[in-house]
């Protein structure tokens, strides 16, 4: 057996990194998803020329108000421009599968192409980009309003100012609507704007391939199905678009269980987006923008998106962003959720003080243009009820929410089930019981999933499931379920304890469900939703902007059903509705010239009017603080309707003109903004202005770092002036416009200890990497409650160097990570520099690979965390100077590892950036080098941010000796390179240790010794995957190995260049190690003869050659010696001397022959037609002398023809012949 290099560890020892979802594999990585030039992708080619909305922008005017000999001809016009685009892209070779285009609020089509011909594209004259599409995946919210009407003053607007959504038409961008529930219809159709008519008109004229369905919803499409089926059918339908639809326009009898949304007389368009199709869960960005671009043409005035794409950019060039741009400057107004991911780390840990960049809101709603919706809980849930009777107990009733499972309606038929308690589910709590035919009654304490309960409660024959959930998951849990075949159903932790002291009891329990409903106050009422996603955006931008109830909301289901669901999905139509209202208002007493005025109008006073929140939160209920919710998190605060469509001012950032102030990054103490207060009214008004400043909480952790609670705290020592003073008056005549000036002083500006909440520090000290500045300017009227409503604009600053915080986690081989998984990686995921033998050790000095084509770490992988998006990432190799020596690739726009409980991963691999050890295309020296990442944030003017990896390549095996003893190893392993990083055990090729032990390890002693016959092994690991390995013997062997070398003989002549060496060992123990000149020679083992035998085939020059034989068994017995042999694989010469006569004459007897012999050996034989004339033998001393001789013969001649056959022999019996002809003549 040879000294051997193994090509990896032992599997079950290697470090390994988690498993994550991007595995580029050296593809181009677009939007999180990665794409080989073959491969097909979804796209949005982008015309160089203006969309038909544009013109009605021009003129001042709703696309939809335009006449139809207008919008049909500007619509042809761009069709055409379409047209020829999609000609010349055929004739540039490019196949297109076309899906949709788009005419009235983008100019483009959208299809399938490959990724390498997106650049032929882009090319083509009259094409502005070429864009990969945004996908979207299905909204999640399942069945979890009567109450968060009262909560934004809608139902006090219907009745004081007779708004109701008259005359609007709302867009709903989402899974569908059921437009024959009993709730969707319009009081009367007398001022309604999409009659059937106008929809039939429109259909035909823009050829829409929707329909007609109701005069509450007057149109609808399938845009994912190309159907007209708006319904959300299938397994996994949420009902989630009729659940909004409800909440913005539903118009149900409330007496009689029916609901009403905000905007009970809005019509309301079905703009399906998401598919019927189970095995189809996302939507895609073009759909999108062609039903925007549909709903312009429908001439609506809201629309609404409750979706989001987490932690985005704001991209102006993004053709959503670009359609909701061209849409708000049309006078549609667009409510778009938030996002429900609330902060960066959500359900992991709470993020450091010194990573301020938590925000993850989402896109669209990034669009400057557009409203962004956080969540509120509601003030009470409605839920279905079912009635519990215990034994000796009254009867009494408790809330239960539906999972996605048969609902219990439906399969009980309101018959009394006995329930049996199972406790947390698990196999072991059933044993005993009777479960058949009847409900299991579940406490979720640990970690035994959902799912498992579920199947498990199937298994044992159950009828059913009630589940209180873990306790930290809240009351009425969404499970996570595997296609359930019976009922289950949440409770409250409330009502779960109740009925657990039930069975503690020892009470027989029963329930039944009957259909009939409950309202039970919230225990988070009042409360921003813990869901809800903080701003700001990655450039500083301030979103979201309003809140809305969004947290248990009660809304309407298909099939004229209900429902509760949680969401930012259930806070934006609540604006959307709202919008509908205000805009009645804005419409009606101010008549804006501009849509884009109209729009920006209803926004402002829906902002000005808004309410801030006080937080809530545990340390702020604590210490019985007055803070508002971060405006990061609420926005300008809670909407209140009556409010805006009442108030007579509206005030604004003088700059924007928006009712809300960015200050983006502070880089001095003081930071100042105007607003500008306008009176809108015909009377005099007058104002307390007055403002309050706040930022971050931070609380030191167990692990002994400042953390940021994602609550507010005071700015001790920092003031806020408004026109030089803490506090002012504002006075404003009839249509009168003021400038207020708000000046923020940070001037030893503190916040709390995070150690003693009762001391206070620099707030630079506890925020190392700067921090928010956080703040609401409020306008109290000065006739107090009886007055005009409260005005508010919030603001938001960073205080400090926005690029300070780092983009990139610490790596796990330094301190003070956050996940602890940035690291290099090499292709099986193992991590570079860990130690196999100590867990948890990483190491920097060892990061280390082979590219040697074994299989093992033959690359560097990186897999990084990034704390912040990067707008650009660069991958590199560098020497120890910062040489570049190899850039490896650039990838834009990544997003943060916002991680939300693991729906989104806590870091990414970037599997294209690898690096093969290669540069100039050839593999580098062994040595020490540097992996580089240079990180860009999406802030203007800001140097790269740059990361640095050393990193080491060693191709250089490490060597290990081994002997054994009674049960017990000894050895010792030593690497020329990086170093052994640990030693493996092996016993018939497995190894016995649980741990590898650490690399300098000296012996090692068997629990149960190896038996003889087994094969024991050494083998040594370095830090960059090369491995060797040492057999060692079982039994006690002192003899040497005895090598016979049956050929080549002793002194043999051989007559090649190659000699094949073969022969046999004999010894009591196996061999370790045989070698002929120090090359390996392998032995195959003769059982019959109970031998090694061998053949090796080596290579070499003529000459006297000596070949160093030697062989080791397992106990570490050597055996040496040479054998000799003679090379001689080159013939010898033979040359005539002189002019030779082929012809003589006949008085000619002999002739004369001179022949030079020559030979590299001197052994020379010469003969003349098989007579030997000349011989010279080879002596000692045995070397390889060169000879060379003449000889001259005398040959006899007879008449006629002579032939004479010249040979001349050598050592190897090489012989080199020569054929002389002389004629003697007869004559």
């Amino acid at each position: 057996m040879s000294t051997a290099a193994h090509a990896a560890p032992a599997a079950d020892h290697q470090a390994k990194a988690h498993s994550l979802k991007l595995d580029a594999n050296g593809k181009t990585i677009v939007k999180g998803k990665a794409y080989g030039q073959n491969d097909k992708v979804r796209v949005i080619v982008e015309l160089s020329s203006a969309p038909a909305i544009t013109y009605a922008k021009a003129e001042g005017k709703k696309y939809s108000d335009l006449s139809k000999t207008t919008q049909k001809s500007l619509q042809q016009k761009v069709s055409a421009q379409q047209k020829s685009i999609k000609a010349n892209i055929k004739k540039n070779g490019v196949n297109v599968q076309y899906l949709g285009s788009f005419d009235t609020i983008f100019n483009g089509f959208s299809g399938n192409v490959k990724f390498g011909d997106i650049k032929k594209i882009e090319g083509l004259a009259g094409v502005a980009k070429v864009h990969v599409v945004n996908e979207y995946k299905r909204p999640t919210e399942k069945p979890d309003m009567i109450t968060s009407k009262e909560l934004v003053q809608a139902q006090q607007t219907w009745g004081d100012y007779g708004y109701k959504g008259e005359g609007m038409v709302v867009g709903v961008i989402d899974t569908g609507i059921d437009p024959s529930h009993h709730d969707m219809t319009l009081t009367t159709t007398k001022g309604e704007k999409l009659t059937k008519s106008v929809i039939d008109a429109d259909i035909k004229k823009d050829q829409l391939k929707g329909k007609f369905y109701t005069d509450k919803v007057p149109y609808g499409y399938n845009y994912a199905d190309n159907n007209d089926n708006i319904l959300d059918e299938g397994p996994d339908a949420s009902m989630h678009g009729m659940h909004v639809s409800g909440t913005v326009g539903a118009n149900g009898d409330e007496k009689a269980g029916g609901i009403k949304g905000v905007a009970p007389e809005a019509q309301l368009l079905a703009l399906k987006v998401f598919s019927n199709d189970p095995g189809n869960p996302s939507t895609y960005g073009d759909i999108y923008v062609k039903a925007i671009d549909d709903a312009i043409k429908l001439g609506a005035d809201v629309l609404n998106m409750s979706l989001g794409s987490t932690a985005s950019f704001v991209a102006e060039d993004d053709p959503e962003q670009q359609a909701i741009t061209n849409a708000v400057n049309n006078g549609v107004f667009m409510s778009i959720s938030a996002g429900n991911s609330a902060y960066f780390g959500h359900g992991y840990q709470t993020p450091y003080a010194a990573n301020p960049d938590t925000g993850v809101v989402g896109a669209p709603g990034l669009t400057p243009s557009s409203l962004q919706v956080a969540s509120l809980e509601n003030s009470h849930i409605q839920l279905d009820s079912l009635t519990v009777n215990a034994e000796g107990e009254e009867p009494f009733k408790i809330g239960w929410q539906k999972q996605s499972a048969p609902n219990p309606l439906d399969v009980f038929h309101q018959e009394e089930k006995e329930v049996v308690y199972v406790g947390d589910g698990q196999p072991d709590k059933y044993e005993g019981k009777d479960v058949k035919g009847k409900i299991v009654f579940v406490t979720r304490d640990g970690s035994y999933f959902y799912s498992n309960i579920q199947k498990q409660a199937e298994a044992a024959g159950a009828a059913g499931v009630i589940v209180r959930g873990t306790v930290a998951h809240g009351d009425y849990v969404n499970m996570a379920l595997d296609n359930p075949k019976l009922p289950m159903a949440s409770v409250s932790i409330k009502d779960g304890n109740a009925l657990k002291a039930l069975f503690e009891k020892g009470k027989t329990v029963k329930v039944s469900f009957n259909g009939s409903m409950i309202t039970i106050p919230n225990n988070t009422a009042s409360q921003m939703s813990d869901f809800t996603s903080w701003g700001v955006t990655p450039n500083l931008d301030f979103k979201p902007e309003i809140t809305a109830p969004g947290g248990k909301i009660y809304s309407t289901f298909n099939d004229n059903k209900y429902g509760v669901m949680s969401g930012t999905s259930m806070a934006a139509p609540h604006v959307a509705g709202g919008a509908a209202l205000v805009l009645e208002r804005v419409d009606k007493e101010f008549k804006p010239k501009h849509n884009a005025d109209r729009v920006l109008l209803a926004k402002n006073l829906l902002m000005n009017t808004s309410a801030p929140v006080v937080d809530k939160s545990a340390t702020n209920a604590a210490q019985k603080w007055t803070n508002f919710y971060s405006p990061r998190r609420e926005g300008a605060g809670l909407m209140q309707l009556h409010a805006a469509v009442s108030t007579p001012v509206v005030v604004t950032e003088k700059t924007s003109g928006v009712g809300k102030v960015a200050l983006k990054e502070i880089t001095k103490d003081k930071v100042s903004f105007t607003l500008v207060a306008k009176n809108l009214s015909k009377r005099d008004v007058e104002y307390d202005v007055a403002s309050s400043l706040q930022t971050d909480l931070v609380l030191k952790g167990k692990d002994g770092i400042n953390h940021n609670e994602m609550e507010a705290q005071p700015l001790q020592g920092a003031t806020v002036k408004v026109n030089n003073a803490a506090t002012s008056k504002v006075k404003l005549k009839a249509g009168q416009s003021q400038t207020v000036n708000v000046t923020v002083d940070l001037t030893g500006a503190k916040v709390a200890d995070p150690a003693d909440l009762t001391k206070s520090l620099p707030a630079d000290q506890v925020f190392p990497n700067g921090y928010f500045v956080d703040g609401f300017v409020r306008f109290v009227s000065t006739a107090g409650t009886d007055g005009d409503p409260t005005l508010t604009v919030p603001f938001v600053g960073f205080k400090g160097d926005w690029n300070k915080a780092p983009i990139l986690d610490a790596s796990i081989y330094d301190d003070n990570y956050f996940y602890g998984m940035e690291a290099l990686i090499d292709k099986d995921e193992n991590v570079l520099g860990a130690s196999l033998a100590k867990e948890d050790e990483y190491l920097k000095d060892k990061i280390a690979f082979s590219p040697n084509g074994d299989e093992s770490q033959d690359e560097v992988i990186p897999q990084l965390t990034l704390l912040r998006n990067a707008k650009k990432l660069e991958f590199s190799i560098t020497d120890k100077s910062g040489k570049v020596l190899r850039m490896l690739r650039s990838e834009t726009d990544i997003r943060k590892n916002y991680y939300d409980g693991g729906s989104g991963d806590p870091a990414y691999v970037f599997k294209q950036a690898m690096w093969d050890g290669k540069l100039n295309n050839v593999v580098a020296k062994d040595g020490e080098y540097v992996y580089q990442v240079k990180a860009y944030l999406d802030y203007e003017n800001k140097a790269p941010q740059v990361f640095k990896f050393p990193v080491k390549i060693d191709t250089k095996m490490p060597t290990v000796s081994a002997s054994y003893n009674d049960g017990e190893l000894s050895f010792k392993a030593a690497d020329a390179g990086v170093g052994v990083n640990a030693i493996d055990i092996l016993v018939d090729g497995k190894s016995v240790l649980k741990t590898p032990l650490s690399g300098n390890a000296t012996s090692y002693k068997f629990e149960t010794k190896p038996e003889v016959g087994q094969t024991v092994e050494v083998l040594a690991l370095d830090y960059a995957g090369n491995a060797a390995s040492r057999e060692v013997s079982l039994v006690k062997d002192t003899g040497k190995p005895s090598v016979f070398i049956t050929a080549p003989g002793a002194l043999d002549v051989v007559d090649k260049s190659q000699a094949i060496f073969s022969g046999y060992i004999q010894d009591e123990s196996k061999i370790q190690s045989f070698t002929l000149n120090g090359q390996q020679v392998e032995l195959k083992w003769n059982a019959e003869k109970k031998q090694f035998d061998f053949s090796h085939a080596m290579t070499f020059k003529d000459g006297v050659q000596v070949v160093k034989v030697a062989a080791e068994d397992l106990s570490g017995n050597v055996s040496k010696f040479e054998r000799s042999i003679v090379v001689d694989a080159t013939a010898p010469k033979l040359e005539l001397q002189g002019k030779v006569p082929t012809s003589v004459g006949k008085n000619v007897k002999s002739a004369k022959l001179s022949v030079k012999l020559s030979d590299n050996y001197d052994e020379i034989r010469f003969r003349v037609n098989g007579s030997e004339t000349y011989a010279h033998e080879f002596k000692e001393p045995y070397a390889m002398r060169p000879f060379a001789h003449t000889e001259t013969i005398n040959v006899p001649l007879t008449p006629g023809k002579n032939t004479f056959l010249l040979e001349v022999e050598d050592l190897a019996g090489h012989v080199t012949k020569k054929t002389v002809s002389i004629t003697r003549a007869s004559k």
